[in-house]
């Protein structure tokens, strides 16, 4: 795979002469679109009204021949966030897209997780209730959003847009850090879901980003930095709490 950087601005992801995708990292509201993409896909802090985000660094930007990963730290008026994205083949005509990312409340009082963190909204999915994973299928592509089964409120509700929906009752509390992973799978139009879904759960079976800060939904069991295999380094912790436990 290839990437481009257009510096402060964005990154395109390209598969030999195909675009997949380009990521507008320097935006007031970092969003993918483009290439291959059937759909827009706007990804921002779980909570309401989130402002504009402010690039602070970029952390990675990286490609080998089947994969390419973008990384990077941005500041919200809330938070402070860093995300990853990793964009990879997974089979003939079907790549993939691995969502990272960590929130980190920076108001210094409590922090109301109440609003969309993903969306496809150019998709038609109806809301549904609670899943594992949602599909979508349009004219030109079979889509398939998986939830990390580590995210808070796992198995979430889903809402129009093919996004997960806002979480109900979570607050996160002052200087505490929450992550989410999403797996984002596109194939041709007509693509077996279930079998789509399977790949996104086992990409998402990999290692954790790394940590920062104190996880509201997991505890380190090992310091040791992450690996290729498919330990997890992270173990599932207060899914149902409505405020993350103080240390």
């Amino acid at each position: 795979m290839r990437v481009d950087l257009t510096a402060d601005r964005s990154v395109t992801v390209a598969a030999g002469d195909i675009t997949l995708f380009r990521y507008a990292y320097g935006a007031p509201h970092p969003h993918l679109t483009g290439g291959l993409l059937p759909s827009p896909v706007t990804w921002s802090p779980p909570h309401k009204s989130p402002g504009t985000a402010r690039h602070v660094t970029l952390t990675e930007l990286s490609a080998t021949a089947t994969t390419a990963t973008i990384a990077h730290h941005l500041q919200w008026p809330a938070v402070d966030e860093w995300r990853s994205l990793t964009a990879s083949g997974a089979g003939h005509d079907t790549w993939l897209l691995l969502l990272e990312n960590t929130v980190t409340n920076a108001t210094g009082r409590p922090l109301a997780l109440d609003g969309p963190a993903l969306s496809l909204p150019a998709l038609t999915a109806p809301p549904a209730g609670r899943a594992e994973w949602r599909a979508a299928h349009s004219a030109t592509a079979t889509v398939v959003v998986v939830d990390d089964n580590a995210n808070l409120q796992h198995p979430p509700r889903w809402s129009a847009g093919l996004g997960p929906a806002p979480l109900e009752g979570v607050s996160l509390g002052a200087d505490r850090t929450a992550a989410f992973r999403y797996a984002v799978l596109i194939a041709p139009p007509g693509h077996h879901a279930p079998t789509l879904a399977g790949l996104g759960r086992d990409a998402l079976a990999g290692p954790l980003p790394a940590p920062r800060g104190h996880l509201c939904h997991a505890d380190l069991t090992s310091r040791r930095p992450p690996h290729r295999s498919r330990t997890r380094v992270l173990t599932r912790r207060c899914k149902a709490r409505t405020t993350p436990p103080t240390p």
